[in-house]
């Protein structure tokens, strides 16, 4: 099995949103607000990852569809660089006005996360009332063709009990994937939106919220048409993938069922961890980060991107070689049966 990360580039550091469960920027140490990697900055970047044969790149931020640049961006990452799976991440109702043109500039697949179809309760998780918006938004999105990808957050005592309802919304409108993770509950340490926002729903830790997806996965086992395990690009957690009669696909992530770790990982205090080496990032401040819980190991690429094409083809192809060599560890603490059964 060939190992390469996925790769996943922030764009942008605004999202205009301030869920509970979610890390600044979705990163080890926070950017600042209002920072933007820079079309040509992206171009360099995504190149040398390329050149290296890492080809399936994700998009994400803060939130893409607040990046000017965007439908440029998606043109030329496929058109130029050489870009062969480009997917977009979003949680915006924006990103359904843009559906069309990143349509046109060969997007492969929009990412959307809905973790609710209630009103108020998607207030409280995100701290903004626009559910609406963004249903209009996922339903536009489908309409322009490009596959419909929705993450869902599953939170005990928040909204386990909407899933079956999600489930079939998500088949009925034609979403491709629907895939639904558990809470990462090792992530302690973010900003002060965690707590603040957390009291909204009656939590005092991530914990609280934390529901192990095993019986959710037995459940589903019972209306699948075809049940297998996937790895994104080889690493990651292993997922339970199942295919439903409405030809949806259901994506179980429990992030107790193990994961990657490499030589970054050895006498790190938080292994083992819940992400372990699934992605490189590169945040929009052009860093290079392996992991969500320490910033001590992330590089700064800036240096590189003026330079000799050779140092920073050196530098992507260094952290490349760290993935190339990982081992997949399965958790010691988790009861994991019907997720690890498959496996």
């Amino acid at each position: 099995m060939t190992k390469i990360p996925q790769i996943r580039i922030t764009v942008n550091s605004r999202c205009g949103r301030a869920c509970f469960y979610c890390r600044p920027s979705g990163e080890a140490l926070a950017t600042g607000s209002g920072v933007e990697i820079g079309l040509e900055n992206l171009l360099k970047v995504t190149s040398a990852f390329v050149r290296q044969g890492a080809t399936h790149i994700k998009l994400t931020g803060g939130d893409p569809a607040l990046w000017d640049d965007l439908v440029e961006a998606v043109s030329l990452l496929k058109e130029k660089v050489g870009v062969t799976d480009l997917h977009v991440i979003s949680r915006h109702p924006k990103i359904g006005d843009l559906a069309d043109l990143l349509a046109n500039a060969g997007a492969d697949l929009i990412n959307l996360s809905i973790d609710t179809l209630d009103d108020e309760t998607h207030r409280k998780i995100t701290g903004i009332d626009d559910l609406p918006d963004l249903l209009k938004s996922l339903k536009y999105c489908v309409a322009s063709g490009i596959p419909c990808k929705v993450n869902t957050v599953v939170m005990k005592g928040v909204n386990d009990q909407e899933l079956d309802n999600l489930i079939d919304f998500c088949g009925k409108v034609g979403v491709k994937t629907l895939k639904l993770l558990d809470v990462i509950d090792d992530l302690h340490t973010g900003d002060e939106n965690y707590g603040r926002r957390l009291k909204v729903i009656g939590a005092s830790s991530l914990d609280d919220l934390y529901l192990p997806l095993g019986e959710i996965a037995q459940s589903l086992k019972l209306r699948a048409t075809n049940i297998h395990t996937v790895y994104q690009g080889g690493l990651g957690h292993p997922m339970l993938s199942l295919t439903l009669s409405t030809g949806l696909e259901v994506l179980i992530k429990d992030h107790q069922a193990g994961a990657w770790y490499g030589s970054v990982c050895q006498g790190c205090s938080h292994f083992p961890c819940h992400d372990a080496l699934m992605s490189i990032r590169v945040t929009s401040d052009l860093r290079l980060q392996f992991c969500l819980l320490r910033g001590d190991v992330a590089i700064d690429l800036k240096p590189y991107l003026d330079g000799d094409q050779a140092e920073l083809d050196t530098i992507i192809a260094k952290a490349l070689d760290i993935y190339a060599t990982a081992y997949f560890l399965k958790s010691e603490t988790a009861n994991n049966s019907e997720i690890l059964s498959v496996v």
